[in-house]
């Protein structure tokens, strides 16, 4: 059992679709997941929640994810720029982002993948398929796999203040 699993997972998605979040929401109730979502627009919103900037300044409203959903294909800054900046800034590498999209295409799977991407999942047409992949997610990343502790972010949030 992941140490996680006591305290609500902090998942955060990504996608400029708002019935595609109301779907994962719906999903994640489906597959008995009980987390603390978020639906951020594009990837202007995610460094803004991360940098607790613009309309995410408070904390209880912005928390460190434990999981990012990255939909490539986004208005304003890509999800592939979205990936290309968090795995690069060190505050941030270290938070598993699964990438959840309609490409098919392998130029964005590899380019996902070479940038740090922790799993690649293409989007199902139907709510069975996604709920599928979603128990997956579940069962991997929440209760198989060990995620990085939030206070890391904390701390070196400090540390560079001071």
């Amino acid at each position: 059992m992941n140490h996680r699993t006591v305290n609500r997972i902090v998942l955060v998605m990504v996608d400029d679709d708002e019935d595609d979040c109301l779907l994962v929401e719906a999903a994640l109730y489906e597959a008995y997941l009980k987390c603390d979502f978020h639906c951020v627009k594009d990837g202007l919103d995610m460094l803004d929640y991360l940098n607790r900037r613009g309309s995410f300044t408070e904390p209880d409203s912005s928390p460190r994810p434990d999981l990012i959903l990255l939909d490539l294909n986004l208005p304003a800054m890509s999800g592939r720029e979205v990936l290309q900046k968090l795995k690069t800034d060190q505050r941030f590498r270290s938070i598993p982002i699964i990438v959840l999209t309609t490409s098919i295409n392998e130029e964005d799977i590899a380019f996902s993948y070479d940038m740090g991407a922790n799993t690649y999942i293409i989007k199902e047409p139907s709510f069975a398929g996604l709920l599928s992949a979603i128990k997956v997610v579940k069962e991997y990343w929440l209760e198989t796999a060990t995620l990085p502790p939030r206070e890391e972010f904390a701390s070196r949030k400090k540390d560079r203040e001071n």
